[in-house]
């Protein structure tokens, strides 16, 4: 997914740059994601910032290819206890110059210190991150870290998951509240959801599972790699599916249609946050070509005479 991609960059730099003047670096103590509230609202208070809204918490899992920074912050999120040694949260809020912006506020916690803030450099927030979701995070309310990996920890999808990929692991694990509600899930618009996307880093070809978590009643949905068709009041025969599933990364999805009578047939993709990615009208083909997508887990709805076909794919 594009979000996740970006929020993979941000950490990235992040690491990169910001631990070069910390000395104590190696010292730093995982810490639960509430226990850093307190610091950014501190931090929010002192900056004189209007209207801020936090959007989205982001921490890393798996700090493989980061380098000597990731090495600092050992393997990052565990899963075992919610505990990580970096949380990142991302706030929306108006400037000084009364102009809407994103700010991202980054804390590690050491040894007889505390909790310290990370400082970003000035490139490290690019201009198109998408972190606007519908709602802010029910701080207030939401279950802490370790809850939610308890609840996880419970899914029997992501246990049988686990058990048969061992060495998956999910990167980047994120907090946001969802702009639209989930076909087919029990999650609204405007729920908060964690988001944990698990893969085998040494193995692009094996299997992935996406999970989602309710952060306030820790509800557990995983989903598979194998995607089938969720279906809409349509009857059987009017199904489509992806000619070649996961879509290999770099590669072109081609979409197999139903047959149709009408002319007016159209389509739409959304990926996981709500966004369209693609849409096109008028369709007389009984298969598309679909544009290159950024990985990600992604939603095609096809709208036609007998109704709406909706279809999860994965573009890798």
């Amino acid at each position: 997914m594009k979000y996740r991609h970006q929020i993979r960059i941000l950490l990235a730099i992040l690491l990169a740059f910001g631990f070069q003047d910390l000395a104590y670096g190696q010292f730093t103590q995982p810490y639960l994601m509430k226990e850093g509230l307190t610091a950014m609202k501190k931090s929010v208070a002192d900056s004189g910032w209007k209207n801020p809204v936090l959007t989205t918490i982001a921490t890393i899992g798996d700090t493989t290819g980061l380098g000597q920074a990731g090495a600092l912050l050992g393997n990052g999120f565990d899963m075992k206890n919610g505990k990580s040694t970096l949380w990142v949260y991302v706030l929306s809020i108006v400037d000084a110059s009364g102009n809407p912006a994103t700010k991202l506020l980054a804390y590690i916690k050491v040894a007889f210190l505390g909790l310290q803030q990370v400082p970003l450099p000035a490139d490290a927030i690019p201009s198109d991150v998408p972190f606007q979701p519908q709602d802010s995070i029910p701080t207030s309310s939401v279950l802490n870290s370790d809850a939610i990996v308890a609840k996880l920890n419970a899914n029997e999808d992501y246990q049988s998951f686990i058990k048969a990929n061992p060495a998956s692991k999910s990167s980047f694990i994120v907090l946001f509240t969802s702009p639209v509600e989930f076909p087919g899930t029990p999650f609204t618009a405007g729920s908060p959801l964690w988001n944990f996307n698990f893969s085998d880093p040494a193995d692009t070809l094996a299997p992935t599972l996406t999970c989602f978590t309710h952060a306030v009643t820790g509800e557990t949905i995983c989903f598979a790699p194998d995607f089938t068709s969720v279906k809409e009041d349509l009857a059987s025969q009017d199904q489509m599916n992806m000619l070649v599933h996961p879509i290999p990364q770099g590669i072109n999805g081609v979409l197999l249609l139903p047959k149709s009578e009408s002319s007016r047939i159209s389509l739409d993709i959304t990926d996981l946050m709500g966004r369209t990615v693609y849409s096109v009208q008028d369709i007389n083909s009984s298969q598309l070509t679909l544009p290159i997508l950024s990985s990600g887990i992604y939603m095609a709805r096809l709208h036609n005479e007998h109704g709406i076909s909706s279809l999860r794919f994965i573009q890798q």
